[in-house]
């Protein structure tokens, strides 16, 4: 936790979600470096409940009303097809953001919000927790050291039963959610392996959405570097929720949502199983949602602070919804596995 200041830094909260609830608000309730002068919401009666909970003391309807309370930053957690639009309004007036993900639904908008924030001379980071995983820190390590040699595929499961709690029903309306599992759960994975691996070549898109929003969906890419390899996605069954990398020495899996590691080197009859901690540190390797959410505001703070450009920048961030909006133009329908085996049937 970053020492106490003499001024803390002012910040709101604008959208009072379940990610609100369960994640910003106990990560900032454990901070003596912010003041939260107000909560957003349109939704006033779920706002005050939070209000009342973590002890803030304003409650507003809408973004624009923060400009008048001297705001330095906010966090920006409404639904999707609100993030451009409540962004560019506060980024032009200098208040520095930190944007849930997807950064947003198109790339014109997150243009738009990018110019914005160069305007404002505003600090625009974007919440992609998955980089604060120190597992996940360790594989782009190893990566770019060369540790596994030369990186030949990889294969990414990532899904579970859709159980988020949610306050409305954004997630399974296209028009504000811009997409299903993959603008969900998907960009976090999506942005990993951009992060890993580099540039896209070439893809390969398929998913169940039928003119809505996606359940399931699998995605087959190739890297300029060569690296090619599948992610599949789901809403409807629990997958194995791991990441493998594997190179000409080995390979190693990594948990998406956990801070957990498996190391297999080529040759070796056992496997290094454990998690990743940081060098020298007496911090304890355990990351629950809420530690890895102190993480990324600790960035934002610390780039708000410093100057510096936060983890996930705008530029960074639009880079997988570049993807996601190719996936979109180019997307295959997805044959089920009792689908295929209906087909083989009738064939027969």
């Amino acid at each position: 936790m970053s020492p106490l200041p003499e001024n803390p830094l002012k910040i709101a909260v604008v959208g009072c979600g379940a990610v609100t609830e369960l994640r910003h608000l106990p990560a900032l309730a454990q901070r003596h470096d912010v003041q939260i002068v107000a909560l957003v919401d349109n939704n006033q009666n779920r706002a005050q409940k939070l209000a009342d909970d973590f002890l803030v003391p304003r409650v507003l309807p809408n973004h624009q009303a923060l400009l008048d309370l001297g705001v330095e930053a906010a966090i920006v957690a409404v639904p999707n097809h609100l993030h451009a639009s409540v962004s560019v309004d506060l980024l032009r007036a200098g208040v520095h953001l930190l944007v849930e993900k997807p950064m947003a639904l198109t790339v014109a908008e997150c243009d738009t919000m990018i110019e914005a924030a160069a305007l404002g001379k505003a600090v625009l980071a974007v919440g992609f927790v998955r980089r604060f995983l120190h597992a996940a820190r360790f594989v782009k390590w190893a990566i770019d050291d060369g540790f596994l040699g030369r990186i030949r595929s990889f294969d990414v499961r990532d899904g579970y039963v859709f159980a988020w709690p949610m306050a409305s029903d954004f997630f399974f309306r296209k028009e504000k959610a811009g997409g299903g599992v993959l603008m969900d759960a998907g960009v976090h994975t999506l942005d990993e392996l951009l992060w890993w691996l580099g540039e896209v070549r070439s893809f390969e898109y398929y998913d169940d959405s039928l003119g809505g929003v996606e359940a399931d969906c699998e995605l087959h890419l190739t890297f300029e570097s060569g690296v090619s390899g599948i992610l599949e996605a789901s809403r409807t069954r629990n997958l194995r929720n791991t990441a493998i990398i594997r190179g000409e020495r080995g390979e190693l899996e990594v948990g998406l949502w956990q801070n957990a590691l498996q190391l297999r080197l080529s040759g070796s009859p056992v496997e290094i199983v454990g998690q990743g901690g940081i060098w020298h540190s007496a911090e304890a390797p355990d990351q629950d949602n809420v530690s890895i959410i102190v993480d990324e505001h600790d960035d934002f703070l610390s780039a708000i602070r410093t100057g510096r450009s936060p983890a996930v920048g705008g530029v960074a961030a639009k880079q997988s919804i570049e993807l996601v909006e190719a996936c979109y133009r180019q997307r295959r329908p997805l044959v089920a596995a009792w689908e295929e085996t209906n087909v083989e049937r009738s064939v027969r």
